[in-house]
């Protein structure tokens, strides 16, 4: 098997242990007598009906695989996602990623008002995963949606982190830091699947429905994703290691991290695997297509210890890369020639944060459509034996 079929087996494993069949089935169940929600037995006497809600990427797609579960006993709810998809128990609404939208001020009015249906003697469910804090919002009183908007595209190319993004749409929001978890009258719980560093709850999502008041639970994450991974390719090299799942940092800064651990690594050993999981930071100061992970691809061109042996995938678990429709990019030796081959200036695409368009005109692009979760992003360094490849 080729280093890129391989490394495009590692992308998929590692989305298995995090996608929402695995992860839904693994913290929801039910019998006769009980609702068994992230290990907590609930008597299924003790509340009246039961509603669902659902925010993020993965909305969709952890909803569904809870009605699978649940099913009539499930009394409504709304999920709000990317997909333009019908649910049978579930009402849903389609929204907008990155940016804030009108899609998004009326996906939040649909959301408050099927909460507000919600009794206090019922009980519910809120999946939370990444791609929430763009796709349901309710600005301020004193911002009109266009001034927020203003705000909100500001903040996405302006290269600051998650956290302080986050911060900044709570501060300007009626229903971000845990204001939305103010309309819930009954008891639930908040199962989430984490896209931040150090699963901070109070930036998931801009901590819609963290005031202290629900239990969270995160189900699902970068850690566990990469574990999945390390388990299909240890079979396959000398050495698997994990390097981080938080790398938190420019992609100059990573690609040199990068760089120097593929040194150290392949000096070491005949043939290996390193995972890394984190997120990247970037300006954006041009007008091309691209993101976090076909920046860093880009900038590991560059690098030094790619030789013949070594392939890398940069890759982003929800399927997007920033504004462009790819996940990200490979870079081996054949990347390289095609570099030299069609005269193209890295330096060029990377001053128009075009680099979706630079990978797309060698053919090395990674387009494997939306995946219906997120945790972050991947970059996967792979050396085989030289038999095997």
């Amino acid at each position: 098997m080729s280093s890129k079929s391989l490394l495009e087996n590692i992308f998929y494993k590692a989305l298995k242990n995090i996608q929402a069949n695995t992860i839904i089935q693994k913290n929801i169940s039910l019998d006769k007598k009980y609702l068994y929600i992230a290990n907590n037995p609930i008597k299924r006497n003790s509340f009246k009906k039961l509603y669902v809600f659902s925010v993020g990427k993965a909305a969709y797609a952890m909803a569904k695989e809870a009605e699978n579960i649940l099913q009539e006993n499930i009394a409504g709810g709304l999920v709000v996602s990317l997909e333009d998809k019908k649910l049978s128990y579930v009402k849903t609404c389609q929204s907008s990623h990155p940016k804030v939208s009108k899609k998004s001020l009326q996906c939040a009015d649909a959301l408050l008002a099927e909460i507000k249906k919600v009794k206090k003697d019922d009980l519910f469910l809120f999946f939370l995963s990444g791609g929430a804090s763009a796709m349901i919002e309710k600005p301020m009183a004193s911002l009109t949606f266009e001034e927020f908007q203003k705000i909100s595209d500001a903040l996405l190319i302006s290269g600051v982190d998650i956290k302080a993004l986050n911060s900044v749409r709570k501060s300007i929001s009626l229903i971000k830091g845990g204001k939305l978890a103010k309309d819930f009258k009954a008891k639930g719980f908040v199962l989430v699947l984490s896209d931040v560093i150090g699963d901070d709850l109070n930036t998931i999502g801009s901590a819609l429905m963290q005031n202290e008041k629900f239990p969270h639970y995160v189900i699902g994450n970068n850690s566990i994703a990469l574990e999945g991974a390390k388990k299909y390719i240890q079979s396959y090299v000398q050495k698997v290691k994990i390097l981080t799942t938080t790398l938190d940092t420019t992609s100059k800064q990573a690609a040199h991290y990068t760089c120097k651990e593929i040194k150290k690594y392949d000096a070491k050993y005949e043939s290996f695997c390193l995972l890394i999981g984190g997120e990247t930071t970037l300006k954006v100061k041009g007008k091309g297509k691209g993101g976090r992970n076909s920046e860093l691809a880009l900038r590991l061109t560059e690098c030094k210890s790619i030789n013949k042996d070594i392939a890398i995938l940069c890759a982003g678990s929800d399927g997007m890369d920033g504004n462009s429709d790819i996940a990200g990019a490979f870079v081996n030796v054949k990347t390289l020639q095609k570099i030299e081959q069609k005269k193209l200036d890295p330096k060029k695409y990377l001053l128009e944060n075009d680099s979706a368009t630079f990978f797309k005109k060698l053919g090395c692009e990674f387009q494997p459509g939306l995946t219906g979760t997120n945790v972050m992003d991947f970059v996967f360094i792979l050396k085989l034996p030289q038999n095997k490849e």
